[in-house]
């Protein structure tokens, strides 16, 4: 026998639930979040579990905070002064645990887009080769829910076809309720327009022809302005990491050998800094950048 999942925002319902309802209006956003996130959690549960953390972090940081703040800040344990940082830093504590936890659901929707639009192409492209052998919509999204190899994809069709085989809906009203929470915007416009060319009496596979050549021209439009930035960052590589090491540490040896200054005018110091500090940091950036340019 199996035991059961610890799942700490159960518990959190339990407590907090039905204390909360009259302040679910004001996080309605969050609940397009947690759906546009994959995040497989009820929202008042969502809700009640983040409220949870941060009531355990304002407690835990009570407690601590008057022990450890005299170390620091040099007053006594039982002054007023103790008490009132305390009492702020508890609150910034916990605060900044409530802000962690309610933009999380944003952050993996975010998370989520990228794969689902680098793949867009292929999605469009299959469905207009299945729809193109007069496979039927129900069986072609059944078809795009089994590609396990994509996850996302496999959970955004997945959620159409669960409401239509297990709770009956209509698949066309299924893709409308579900295509509000998808985190791509173009997959959205795509699947909103396949049922508005099926309700207007249109022509499915043209229209999944033509939205697959526009996607494939924002593609390769996109894809020549990565190389311009990846070309010009090459240039700046070459510059920053070839060119302007060589030239310092040609002129720091220079200076040694004429007797430059001591302390951290030193030639010598100054050479360690740039081999040990200066040219990592710039190939850091440099990474950082170039993973934004290719993944943007």
């Amino acid at each position: 026998m199996k035991k059961p999942k610890f799942e700490p925002w159960t518990y959190a319902y339990k407590l907090f639930g039905k204390r909360i309802q009259w302040i679910l209006p004001q996080f309605v956003d969050l609940h397009s979040q947690l759906k546009k996130g994959g995040v497989r959690i009820n929202f008042t549960a969502y809700l009640s579990f983040t409220l949870m953390c941060t009531v355990i972090t304002f407690i835990v940081s009570m407690t601590l905070f008057p022990f450890l703040l005299p170390g620091f800040m040099h007053f006594g344990v039982l002054s007023g002064a103790n008490f009132g940082f305390s009492l702020l830093f508890s609150l910034l504590t916990s605060l900044l645990v409530f802000i962690l936890l309610y933009a999380y659901p944003g952050a993996k929707g975010s998370q989520r887009k990228g794969p689902i639009e680098a793949n867009l192409p292929y999605i469009s492209s299959f469905m207009a080769l299945l729809s193109s052998s007069n496979v039927p919509p129900r069986l072609i999204f059944r078809s795009m829910a089994k590609i396990g190899t994509l996850r996302e994809i496999h959970q955004e069709f997945g959620n159409i076809v669960r409401d239509v085989e297990i709770f009956g809906q209509d698949l066309l009203t299924s893709i409308l309720e579900n295509v509000k929470y998808t985190p791509s915007k173009r997959l959205q416009e795509v699947l909103t327009g396949y049922v508005s060319t099926i309700r207007t009496g249109g022509d499915p596979t043209e229209y999944l022809r033509v939205s697959t050549e526009n996607i494939m021209k924002e593609k390769m439009v996109k894809l020549d302005l990565m190389l311009e930035s990846l070309s010009a960052l090459a240039e700046i590589y070459i510059m920053v990491l070839v060119a302007m090491p060589l030239l310092f540490i040609a002129m720091f040896a220079v200076l040694g050998m004429l007797g430059g200054g001591g302390g951290p005018m030193n030639p010598a110091f100054l050479l360690y800094a740039l081999t040990y500090f200066g040219i990592p940091l710039m190939a850091s950036l440099l990474i950082v950048i170039i993973s934004t340019v290719t993944t943007g």
